[in-house]
């Protein structure tokens, strides 16, 4: 399974597959147990929008989330809003009335220093502003919840089929 950044769920969705064969109900259960960990997600992250000017009702959707029954995400939405990714990693040039300037020469900056990714681990990056920060602040409390969830879940189902787990 190719993941991008996070952590992935060996089985998840096969296990998600597998109790939507045994009721619909309980896929859509499992999908927002994921859901309602990439709402938590994205409401921390937004709620770090702030540095460099970016407060304000016209940044609220600036981060979106998904969540299906092969995993859930929290990304950036650049396509309605051009400045997100300057706002998340910063930037080390602006244009400023079309001439690129490096921000070392501006008195106030635009957006915060450029702060890449330094990791596909999550737990060892530094980078970013909004999502990464949160990410690392919330991924063991939100794979703790998703899997006490989870089992929960799966136990239900087994039982509503017969099987009886102890």
């Amino acid at each position: 399974m190719a993941v991008k950044a996070g952590f992935a769920v060996d089985g998840l969705a096969e296990t998600i597959r597998a109790l939507g064969k045994i009721d619909r109900r309980f896929r859509a259960e499992a999908v927002d147990i994921l859901r309602d960990g990439a709402k938590l997600a994205q409401r921390e992250s937004q709620r770090r929008i702030g540095t460099g000017g970016y407060r304000g009702p016209k940044n609220k959707g600036m981060i979106g989330r998904s969540a299906t029954s092969t995993g859930a995400g929290v990304k950036l939405r650049a396509s309605k809003y051009p400045w997100a990714y300057q706002a998340e990693f910063g930037e080390q040039v602006a244009h400023v009335f079309g001439h690129p300037t490096r921000q070392s020469e501006f008195k106030r900056r635009t957006a915060g220093e450029h702060r890449p990714p330094t990791s596909t681990d999550m737990f060892k990056n530094t980078g970013g502003y909004m999502i990464q920060p949160a990410l690392r602040k919330l991924l063991p409390l939100l794979v703790e919840d998703a899997g006490v969830r989870m089992t929960e879940l799966v136990d239900r189902a087994l039982k509503s089929e017969g099987f009886a787990r102890g």
